[in-house]
């Protein structure tokens, strides 16, 4: 008899744990949506500047290994966002990037390059697939920022207008499809 009481013993003991366990994962999600969604009631229209004249080249590559170079891009404009899957500002200013690539996805004198760190190219492709984004998404290496390019914090981005120069550049998340970032990249390709 004695062994009925320390078997109910240890399945409540396990229950008990199995039960914590699911909450305080339950409990995690929900903090990082929590603090999602108020990084997301945050997110305002980045300063756009007046003048700005800065040229930085970077590599990048495509999800299926395919090297590139921004330089290449020099004669369009071009819209650069180093992210991460792993970053809460970087995830919620995604659905307003998404927007703004719908917006100028016809022109071909735009060009969007969504560049993903510390993340595989399954990685991304999963993000996209999950929350229905189209962007170009690609892969690059800290090695391959520059220095002058890389502020450890994320988002960061960069405009380049059609000259081959940086026009503009916001660190942490902004509501790009705010109708001031989409008047000053027309601007830029009306140049």
């Amino acid at each position: 008899m004695e062994s009925k009481p320390k078997t109910k013993f240890w399945k409540g003991f396990w229950v008990g744990i199995l039960t914590a366990a699911i909450l305080a994962l339950v409990g995690a999600f929900g903090f990082i949506k929590l603090g999602e969604a108020l990084v997301k009631k945050r997110l305002k229209a980045p300063e756009v500047p007046v003048t700005m004249k800065e040229e930085f080249d970077f590599k990048y590559t495509t999800l299926q290994g395919e090297e590139k170079h921004v330089a290449d891009l020099k004669g369009k404009v071009v819209f650069v966002n180093f992210w991460g899957t792993w970053c809460i500002p970087c995830v919620a200013e995604m659905p307003t990037v998404q927007k703004l690539y719908d917006h100028f996805k016809n022109d071909t004198s735009i060009v969007f390059v969504i560049a993903s760190r510390l993340d595989s190219p399954e990685k991304i492709n999963a993000f996209a697939k999950k929350h229905g984004y189209t962007l170009p998404f690609y892969t690059i290496r800290d090695e391959d920022i520059p220095a002058s390019m890389k502020f450890n914090q994320y988002p960061a981005t960069f405009i380049y207008g059609k000259d081959g120069n940086i026009a503009m550049k916001h660190i942490n998340g902004a509501d790009w499809s705010d109708t001031s970032v989409v008047h000053f990249i027309e601007g830029l390709a009306a140049m």
